[in-house]
C-alpha cells in the first residue's frame, strides 16, 4: 500500500469515528487554506466543531516504533529495522492551528490534535498526541473553557467555510513541492554567496556585517 493510500485509510477510519459523537457537532474533512502572505497552501485532515472547542485534527497511519523530540523538525520511525525519518506532525499541525485561529479571529479554543491510527503513539509528554482509540475520550474530557452552543458551532462551519479554499489536493501537492523548489534555490544561493563572497545574483562583491550579508549592485541580502 502507498503512503498516500495509507493516509487516506487513516484519515477514513478517523472521519468514521467522529460520526459516532453523541453531542451535536460539526466535521469538516480535507480542508485546505491558503497563507496570502506567503502562498502556502495548508491541507487539514479534519476540523471537528465541538461544544468543547475546535479540534484540528492531523491524521498519521504509521507503522512501527516513533522515535522523537517534541522541538525537533524530525522524527524518526523505525519498522523492521529500518529508520527513516519523518516530518514533526506537532509543528506541521500548528500551522494549521494558526491559519484556523486566523479564520476565526481568535474567538475560540482551537486545539491541535495529532492522532496515530495505529494506536503506536509514543510518550513524548505532550497531552495533544494520542492514539486513535483514546480519541473520543480526549474530546469528551476535554478541559474547555467555555461551551460553544449549538447556533455558534454552526457559525464557526460557515466562518471556516468562507475562509478555505476550493484548490484540489493535487494541486496542494503541487504547490508544496514548488515552494519546496523556490526555497532550496534560494538556500544554494545563500550558502555561494558564503562560501565565494560573490553574489550568486549579479556577481558584484557581498558586503558582509556580521551575520548580514548584502549586495550593494542587486540588493540581494540575507541574515544568518
Amino acid at each position: 500500500m502507498s503512503k498516500i493510500s495509507r493516509g487516506k485509510k487513516g484519515e477514513s477510519k478517523v472521519k468514521d469515528l467522529l460520526k459516532k459523537i453523541k453531542e451535536y457537532h460539526r466535521v469538516m474533512n480535507d480542508i485546505t487554506f491558503v497563507n496570502e502572505r506567503s502562498e502556502m497552501t495548508h491541507q487539514i485532515d479534519h476540523i471537528l466543531i465541538h461544544p468543547h472547542g475546535v479540534f484540528v485534527i492531523e491524521t498519521k497511519n504509521y507503522y512501527g516504533k516513533i522515535d522523537n523530540n517534541t522541538h525537533d523538525s524530525f522524527w524518526l520511525k523505525e519498522v523492521n529495522g529500518k529508520v527513516e525519518r519523518i516530518s514533526n506532525p506537532l509543528k506541521q499541525n500548528k500551522s494549521h492551528v494558526t491559519m484556523v485561529n486566523r479564520a476565526l479571529e481568535k474567538k475560540y479554543d482551537v486545539i491541535p490534535v495529532v492522532v496515530f491510527v495505529k494506536n503506536n503513539a509514543p510518550y513524548i509528554g505532550d497531552e495533544n498526541v494520542i492514539n486513535f482509540k483514546d480519541l473520543i475520550l480526549f474530546i469528551n474530557t476535554y478541559p474547555y473553557k467555555k461551551i460553544i452552543e449549538k447556533n455558534e458551532i454552526d457559525e464557526i462551519y460557515k466562518a471556516l467555510k468562507n475562509a478555505s479554499s476550493k484548490i484540489s489536493k493535487a494541486e496542494h501537492l503541487e504547490n508544496i513541492g514548488y515552494l519546496k523548489q523556490i526555497r532550496k534555490e534560494i538556500q544554494d544561493e545563500i550558502s555561494y554567496a558564503i562560501e565565494s563572497g560573490i553574489c550568486p545574483r549579479c556577481d558584484h562583491k557581498m558586503i558582509v556585517n556580521g551575520f548580514s550579508y548584502h549586495c550593494s549592485n542587486c540588493d540581494f541580502k540575507f541574515k544568518l
